[in-house]
């Protein structure tokens, strides 16, 4: 039974850490914390369904046909919404993101409807024998597709241009504009690749559950809480913190009580910001006034 906890907690994290990253990078590149950032990831699974209904492409392709739309909503986003309100307070641009998390909730719904969608799942729910756990083969896949895709992360931050940009820009935008750096293409980009790992993290966990126009509420609200308990301005410290959210939730859900699951993301959130605020791997950042 642990083992069958440990794997299911690990691809519940796993899903939480798509999303926990693809908030972070937006914060970095455009100091914007958006929280519509789920309902981008489910816009992009219920056009994946769409897709596959139409066409019967394998499931493969549907994913990568739906990561690409939610990267070409997210570069649409930053060009006509968030650009234009680059100077505007931090708390003008946090209800824009509220306000856009509620259109596009509403908008899925007028297309789609309200009714949940069965979404087919990459791998087989035969469950697998593993030291004498059942493992559904679908957990298994979760924490591999997420882990391939931290994997591209990291190789593009660190071996190509577009990538290393990202970071000097993220660390300090002035700088990065003296260096010749252009910090508007940097934003777009990070909401480009942002709002493709929130499709990847929606059409993930979307076989898992149903997909449905509010799949995706409590799936952001853990990814905000993983994200803070790791820190979040480290994006490796937002995966370990997004992962041991899910383990947490998993174990408290089977040895103390189901009810219990959803109170202890936002437990973590008042104790983290209580004794550490800036995350467990995060770093405080002062700035003089």
């Amino acid at each position: 039974m642990v083992i069958s906890l440990i794997v299911a907690g690990l691809a519940l994290g796993s899903i939480y850490a798509l999303l926990g990253l693809s908030l972070v990078l937006v914060n970095k590149a455009t100091d914007v914390v958006n929280f519509a950032q789920g309902e981008i990831g489910m816009i992009g699974a219920f056009t994946g369904m769409t897709v596959l209904a139409a066409s019967g492409w394998p499931l493969p392709l549907v994913f990568v046909v739906g990561m690409l739309s939610g990267a070409l909503l997210g570069l649409f986003l930053e060009r006509v919404v968030i650009r234009p309100l680059g100077a505007a307070p931090h708390l003008n641009l946090l209800i824009v993101t509220v306000g856009l998390w509620f259109i596009f909730n509403s908008v899925a719904g007028l297309i789609w409807g309200y009714d949940p969608y069965r979404f087919p799942s990459l791998l087989p729910a035969e469950p697998l024998d593993i030291l004498g756990a059942k493992v559904p083969p679908s957990s298994l896949g979760i924490v591999a597709v997420a882990c391939v895709s931290m994997a591209l992360l990291y190789l593009f931050f660190e071996h190509t241009r577009d990538g290393i940009a990202m970071r000097a820009a993220s660390n300090n935008p002035r700088a990065a504009r003296l260096m010749g750096i252009r910090v508007e293409r940097v934003a777009a980009i990070s909401w480009a690749v942002a709002c493709g790992l929130s499709v990847t993290s929606s059409m993930l966990i979307a076989p898992v559950t149903f997909l449905d126009q509010q799949m995706m509420v409590p799936v952001i609200l853990k990814a905000f809480a993983g994200a803070i308990l790791g820190g979040f301005t480290s994006l490796p410290g937002t995966v370990v913190g997004c992962v041991l959210l899910g383990l947490a939730e998993t174990f408290v859900g089977a040895y103390l009580s189901a009810a219990l699951k959803d109170a202890l993301a936002f437990t973590l959130i008042i104790l983290v910001l209580m004794v550490k605020p800036a995350g467990l791997f995060g770093r405080s950042i002062r700035k003089k006034v």
